[in-house]
């Protein structure tokens, strides 16, 4: 029962790397528009996030919750020796979303709205910055535990090139995947080839931070490293990524929208299945695993059976909800069209 507990944490993780991830690697793009076609971009991107753009981190929630309600002697490790880089993160969630919401009603300040602008742009870089480090430092073997407490600092455990070579690929991957949903989102030629372009700059750039940590984990998480070697889901996990990147790039040059679209997440999907693979069965690598742990199998079943009562209403919220505002999106730009001479 603890393992299917862990595997709603993994399915909450792969849902947020997808929709949240996106929602950052746009920010990112937010950063870097420019041009004359700057002010289209970032219109197209704030329309892209508005729909469920808060809602996504529900899926955070839902794993810090599952976390401390199944696993609370991990869940006290973390937040102690993770201590710094997840308050980084939260406060790069806070900031991210107020600012996302005065800079679209400062419309009267202009240089309110651009200051705005950019905490948002910098604060949708550097929190997917901080939550790989913390996925790096969970990877490592630097994270000891004595009575429940971390015993090894508050910036050694978690500081490493190797933590900061997941942080980097982290927004490498959402930059990419959000290049390739704002293809799809894109109403203009013009639009489309500017994140097509985008889209093998960031395919790039996950191509060589992924190179770099593989080496990198030979040093720092040789545990990691060496459970995916005999782990069979995670090297098919990650082989299946490795050609769903492969057609990405296929699919970008031949302008097949929405088959880079569906590959570039399977791409994102595979790599967190394969990561989790290889991690299992530890939550907190050295000491730490699912199984000295867990608070008791009654209570991990009584969470497991609340979390499937809880997405019986959480999923179809969520897609009415995606669907009321696409559609109604899809009402504006028709009316709009119409409207034309």
């Amino acid at each position: 029962m603890a393992s299917l507990l862990v595997g709603i944490m993994v399915a909450s993780l792969v849902l947020y790397a997808l929709l949240a991830g996106a929602d950052y690697g746009a920010g990112v793009w937010d950063l870097l528009s420019a041009g004359s076609l700057k002010e289209e971009q970032e219109e197209l991107i704030a329309n892209a996030i508005q729909p469920i753009w808060e809602a996504n981190h529900v899926w955070l929630i839902l794993i810090i919750v599952l976390l401390f309600s199944g696993f609370p002697p991990a869940f006290g490790a973390i937040m102690v020796a993770l201590f710094v880089p997840i308050l980084l993160m939260l406060t790069g969630i806070v900031l991210r979303g107020s600012s996302f919401v005065f800079r679209a009603y400062s419309t009267v300040d202009s240089r309110m709205q651009h200051a705005c602008a950019y905490v948002f742009s910098m604060s949708s870089c550097f929190t997917p910055l901080f939550a790989g480090i913390i996925v790096g430092a969970l990877s490592g073997d630097r994270i000891f535990v004595a009575q429940d407490v971390s015993v090894n600092g508050y910036v050694l455990n978690w500081l490493n090139p190797f933590t900061v070579s997941v942080g980097l690929l982290t927004v490498a991957l959402f930059a990419f995947l959000a290049a390739a949903y704002l293809i799809v989102e894109a109403s203009s030629e013009e639009l489309k080839s500017a994140f097509r372009r985008r889209a093998v700059a960031a395919g790039v750039a996950v191509g060589i931070m992924a190179a770099l940590t593989s080496i990198l984990s030979a040093w720092y998480a040789r545990g990691l490293r060496d459970s995916f070697m005999h782990n069979t889901v995670a090297r098919w996990s990650v082989l299946t990524a490795g050609i769903a990147f492969a057609v990405a790039f296929f699919a970008l040059y031949g302008r097949r929208d929405r088959l880079l679209r569906a590959m570039a997440a399977i791409h994102i999907g595979g790599i967190v299945v394969g990561w989790a693979s290889s991690q299992y069965p530890y939550l907190v690598r050295p000491d730490r695993t699912i199984f000295n742990s867990v608070l008791s199998e009654t209570v991990v079943r009584d969470i497991v059976f609340a979390s499937a009562a809880g997405a019986v209403v959480l999923f179809p919220s969520l897609a009415l909800l995606l669907y009321v505002f696409k559609d109604q999106r899809r009402s504006n730009a028709a009316s709009s069209t119409e409207a034309r001479p």
